[in-house]
């Protein structure tokens, strides 16, 4: 089994993170299109979420095959969606959301066992046959950005056996260019895009496992990167998110180390990250949420762990520091988060993959820092990573879902609204 493969990952809300444990990959090379249930078969009930959620109780709400949200009117708030199987029988470790060929619909990406693939996206929740982006081994991390400035997403994927990232550069009409390799440290797991030097262009930073640091290759505006620059990041690093938490106008990290059971923050300064401040969280933390929470125009964290069945909440405080965790109990063996409103009240929300359930957990904004408790959606087994966005047009955030179980595959949760 590839090294990279043999690992797991976390929840929250990062740009599509990672990854995988224990899974029984196939040698074959995954075939196949993406497949769709029809909506007899996919179509998952729910109920209002109840009371708020503290932190020593949970609440699993089982979902059946019926065809909508209790009487069938769906209203803010309401908690309903069509789950569509796509890409099915392919382990997926990795997934991310762009609009890679400027049509305005959001596209699938997918890091598999050994290749990416791209599903193009028609604007109404239903997906092209799939794109393949060759890759040297599995990818465990992958996200999308413009690299050059001609209005389309590139792919850029982290192959950890390898030792690498590859980008991708969008030709506009669908269809890629060779990938191109870029060396990082050993055995790369989560990877962003943003600006960490300073330029105008857009860089990638990236998270190494076994080598316990940060790669950041800083952009030439053309979709070149210059070599990668190495930074500390804890000892372990599996996962990480970005955002400005002091105010000062530069991109900040914040990594996920397994090893200490904390959350490294990394502010920058100038195109350097000096000083590394960690914060406790629960056990075995594997993916990182950023989002504003409690409506104070500050970002909080999100972070799914996965040896604790938890989720550690921290509050940002807008100089760069977070305050003590708060913990939210979900289901077994939670892997990744992504922070997004998926009931159509504005409010921002939490999902979640449980692993261990062969589910997707959502825990309902109230707006203030407090969440429902937990209503559950089935998905494909072995969901390990999660991404949000709008997919079929209708103004209230999707879910899709990168499963590594015995069938893996692709989940998506169509939301109702």
């Amino acid at each position: 089994m590839p090294r990279g493969w043999s690992k797991c990952l976390k929840l929250l809300g990062s740009s599509a993170m990672l990854l995988v444990s224990a899974c029984n990959c196939n040698p074959e090379p995954p075939t196949g299109a993406s497949e769709t249930e029809g909506p007899e078969d996919s179509t998952e009930d729910t109920s209002v979420p109840g009371p708020d959620l503290g932190p020593d109780e949970t609440e699993t709400g089982e979902t059946g095959p019926g065809t909508g949200c209790g009487d069938g009117i769906v209203e803010p708030g309401d908690l309903c969606f069509t789950r569509i199987n796509l890409a099915q029988n392919q382990l997926s470790g990795a997934i991310a959301l762009a609009d890679t060929n400027g049509d305005g619909a959001l596209d699938v990406l997918v890091g598999q066992v050994d290749r990416a693939i791209v599903l193009p996206g028609n604007g109404d929740g239903s997906f092209a046959g799939a794109v393949v982006l060759p890759t040297s081994s599995g990818v465990l991390g992958i996200t999308a950005g413009d690299l050059n400035g001609d209005q389309y997403a590139d792919v850029i994927a982290s192959v950890a056996d390898d030792d690498l990232v590859v980008v991708f550069i969008s030709q506009g009409d669908g269809s890629f260019a060779a990938g191109q390799t870029y060396a990082v440290g050993a055995g790369p797991r989560g990877v962003v895009v943003g600006d960490f030097g300073g330029s105008p262009a857009l860089d990638l930073a990236v998270v190494n496992e076994a080598s316990g640091d940060l790669s950041a290759l800083l952009g030439s505006g053309a979709g070149s990167f210059a070599p990668a620059l190495s930074h500390p990041a804890g000892s372990v690093p599996l996962a990480l998110a970005h955002a400005d938490f002091n105010a000062d106008g530069q991109t900040d990290l914040v990594v996920a180390d397994v090893a200490s059971d904390t959350v490294v923050v990394l502010l920058q300064d100038a195109g350097d990250f000096p000083s590394l401040v960690a914060h406790g969280v629960g056990s075995e933390p594997r993916d990182i949420g950023v989002a504003d929470l409690d409506g104070d125009g500050v970002a909080d964290l999100v972070v799914p762990n996965q040896g604790s069945d938890d989720l550690s909440v921290l509050f940002g405080n807008g100089l760069g520091g977070f305050g003590d965790e708060f913990v939210l109990l979900v289901g077994s063996t939670p892997r990744a988060v992504a922070l997004a409103d998926f009931n159509g009240d504005g409010v921002i929300d939490i999902a979640v993959a449980n692993r261990g359930d062969d589910r997707v957990g959502i825990l309902a904004g109230n707006g203030d820092g407090t969440f429902a408790k937990q209503i559950s959606f089935l998905v494909t087994p072995g969901p390990l990573a999660l991404a949000a966005g709008d997919v079929n047009g209708d103004g209230v955030a999707d879910l899709v879902v990168a499963s590594a179980g015995p069938t893996g595959g692709v989940t998506l949760l169509l939301s109702n609204h």
